[in-house]
């Protein structure tokens, strides 16, 4: 059976590891931070409901063969009978599985050519590729080789599992620059010289995420016999300067944001010199002859298609031949390597199967995240949104002229997995509160595109409710299908026209009344509960909540700057309550605390927080508040500092450092134990061992290793009444002084 990429003997042993340690965490031998960070590289996610897991495969550039299609789809079936799902990335993803079926896919797809290492963690990601590749009029040739090649050559690197982040790399075939490749971590655009030699233009540093940034271009034509060496070097220099400390700031964007362009392409270049003088052997590249050049596209609406029609699709296209499919970065199904009288029947025969559905164009196009339907990052119901924008469309009858070419994209939250920064009309899930409700809303942003020298990052707009956003798209849809005109790039019709009725429709959808004048708005599009931004705290990774967060640290700064430049007392008093009320309220959702009004949130912060992360310090105006006593701005402010302070220590896991408790000059600790080296979760059992040796009260120092140990032993003697009377540390390793409990 043909398969598109090899598979290194390395990875087939890393997924016979992963069966042994999922047994192992599912017999409570292995904690879940440490069997986290061995599954999350393999691409293997748990969905928000606890237990159930996702498998992310790698599918470089989108092919997939027509075998390996049907073979995959009943690989699946044995486990699930959740669709698949086509990624931005052109991955493919199996939902519903549990933990032992995970490993027992990833076995299944071995056998087929296809892993899922790489699907997730700090690692080298899907290579994608232009998904025109051999078929577009305006590619200079076709990338496929390279992306099949170089992901060979990356996967079967130790070091590609073990970088500060992920790491992206695309290939476009052409200026349009349909892979993204200038918005990836290292991005390559197909060129021919003069002499007409095959060659790329390299962009580097590029991403999307929370903080998005366009990449900068390191050359304007480098020999395709380069490629390799490229990719090594930008590897290398992302691994050894990339910060590993803090996973905000640890993409390779970064690393060149801390040094600056230029010093940034020396270091590149050293990297690269490094690389040439090792001489490994150029990339082995395999042709993927096509004796036709027709295309169609069949829409799969939120990038899923059912089992079942997967498996007719891999059937039909059998009769083809082994490059017929590609999945796109529009989540949808390119079928290839046509005749013009193979696409007339192939049509034909897929609108017959029902596999080809008529679709609006704004629609086919679309993009949504999977949301927090499934995903533990998402604050919003993407996909829903998308489907109740759709449901408009059909009912309405929109019309295409002027607006069919227009793309729409929207995440579920500020990371960039629907593609917002590169599309004409983007929403990414935000939240705003009013009163003491949350409701969920979407920042609207506008004119972002790729393309060679043109990419261009959208712009923000403003902030629209959830439920308000059909109507404010139908209504700006329509209005440009009339008032733009034909053939106008969208990016001129906004400077001409369309954002001043942006602005205006804005306006009219962006407010957001009270809750008792209008619950609908505090209810996300398919969901029968108001919005809870608890709901939204389940996930591995709480970034996407982090914009509440900064909502009331907002609103408290911004009620103290007010304070100051009052003259009446009354009204100053007021605004100093407000501030206390919502710098206390800022964190409580770290803690899984939800409150229903300024007072308990007052009361919350003093239990979850002032006590054991600040000590007695901010009694004072804490007091003042509860005991309605005046409180002075001074006090407030040191408030403020100390809880945002607090904020920046928060690690990956939402933990904070307590306040430091003096114990008294006479005690001393009765035993000194050295566990570094010992690995988890033997050093806390080790340690638990000593600990019933000792009476209640008595002091014990262990020496613990960075990472794991240090992240989990703490928090496990804690679990069992113990307490942490010290955490420090010492040059490479970490002291805990724990206090036997009872």
């Amino acid at each position: 059976m043909k398969t598109t990429y090899d598979i290194p003997a390395a990875v087939t042993d890393d997924i016979t590891l992963y069966g042994v340690k999922a047994d192992e965490f599912r017999q409570g031998k292995l904690d879940a931070a440490t069997f986290k960070a061995i599954r999350v590289p393999m691409g293997v996610y748990e969905q928000r409901e606890k237990g159930v897991y996702m498998l992310r495969c790698r599918i470089p550039g989108g092919a997939i063969t027509p075998e390996q299609l049907i073979l995959l789809v009943g690989a699946a079936r044995a486990y699930t009978g959740a669709a698949l799902h086509l990624t931005t990335r052109q991955d493919v993803q199996i939902h519903g599985l549990t933990l032992e079926h995970t490993a027992a896919l990833m076995q299944d797809l071995r056998k087929i050519g296809l892993v899922s290492r790489g699907g997730g963690g700090n690692t080298v990601r899907n290579i994608t590729g232009d998904y025109l590749a051999g078929v577009a009029d305006d590619e200079a040739f076709d990338v496929t080789p390279y992306v099949r090649a170089l992901t060979g050559r990356l996967i079967a690197e130790a070091d590609s599992w073990k970088l500060p982040r992920k790491f992206k790399i695309a290939f476009s075939g052409s200026a349009k620059d349909r892979a993204y490749a200038t918005v990836n971590d290292l991005g390559f655009i197909a060129k021919k010289n003069a002499k007409g030699e095959h060659g790329f233009a390299v962009f580097i540093a590029g991403g999307m995420g929370m903080k998005p940034r366009a990449g900068i271009r390191l050359a304007e034509f480098v020999p395709a016999s380069e490629v390799y060496n490229i990719a090594k070097a930008a590897k290398n220099l992302f691994n050894n300067h990339g910060n590993r400390k803090n996973r905000y700031r640890a993409r390779l964007r970064f690393v060149l944001e801390k040094f600056g362009a230029e010093s940034f392409i020396t270091l590149f270049e050293k990297e690269l010199a490094a690389v040439k003088d090792a001489a490994y052997p150029p990339l082995s590249l395999a042709a993927v002859p096509l004796s036709s050049r027709g295309y169609f596209e069949i829409p799969l609406f939120l990038g899923d298609i059912s089992l079942d029609n997967a498996e007719l699709l891999g059937t039909i296209m059998r009769a083809y031949h082994e490059e017929s499919i590609r999945f796109t970065p529009e989540q949808n199904i390119l079928v290839r390597g046509l005749s013009s009288d193979e696409t007339g029947t192939l049509r034909e025969r897929l609108t017959g199967e029902r596999l080809l559905k008529p679709m609006h164009p704004v629609i086919h196009h679309a993009i949504a995240c999977t949301g927090a339907a499934t995903c533990r990052l998402g604050i919003c119901l993407s996909r829903n949104l998308l489907d109740a924008i759709r449901e408009r469309i059909e009912r309405e009858q929109l019309p295409e002229d002027n607006i069919a070419d227009i793309t729409l994209k929207i995440s579920g939250c500020p990371n960039t997995c629907g593609q917002h920064m590169v599309a004409d009309i983007g929403f990414f899930g935000s939240v705003r509160r009013i009163d003491d409700h949350v409701a969920p809303c979407y920042t609207l942003v506008t004119g972002g595109g790729a393309g060679e020298g043109r990419t261009a990052l959208a712009l923000k707009r403003g902030v629209i409710p959830a439920r308000a956003i059909p109507s404010f798209l139908l209504e700006f849809l329509k209005d440009a299908a009339v008032t733009r005109n034909t053939g106008e790039p969208f990016g001129a019709y906004l400077m001409r026209e369309g954002n001043a009725r942006i602005e205006t429709l804005l306006q009219k959808y962006a407010d957001i009344p009270r809750f008792d004048d209008n619950k609908e708005i505090y209810f996300d599009w398919g969901s029968e509960h108001a919005f809870s931004a608890l709901e939204k705290m389940e996930g591995e990774c709480s970034a996407s909540l982090f914009d509440l967060i900064d909502l009331d640290f907002r609103s408290a700064r911004d009620a103290a700057l007010h304070a100051k430049d009052t003259h009446d007392e009354v009204d100053m008093q007021e605004l100093l309550r407000q501030a206390v009320a919502a710098v206390s309220r800022a964190l409580l959702i770290t803690k899984g605390v939800e409150v229903s009004d300024a007072a308990s949130a007052v009361d919350a912060f003093r239990i979850h927080f002032a006590k054991p992360h600040l000590g007695d310090a901010y009694d004072a105006v804490l007091n003042a508040y509860t005991g309605h006593t005046p409180i002075d701005i001074q006090s407030v402010e040191a408030l403020i500092t100390a809880v945002y302070s607090l904020y920046e220590t928060m690690d990956d896991t939402l933990k904070m450092p307590l306040a430091v408790r003096q114990e008294p000059a006479v005690r001393q600790v009765k035993q000194v134990k050295d566990f570094r080296g010992v690995a988890c979760p033997l050093n806390f059992v080790k340690t638990k061992l000593v600990l019933e040796t000792m009476e209640r009260g008595e002091l014990l120092e262990v020496l613990l290793d960075d990472g794991a140990p240090i992240e989990n032993v703490p928090a496990s003697l804690k679990a069992e009444n113990h307490r942490i009377v010290e955490q420090k540390k010492a040059g490479d390793h970490w002291s805990i002084i724990v206090e036997k409990g009872d």
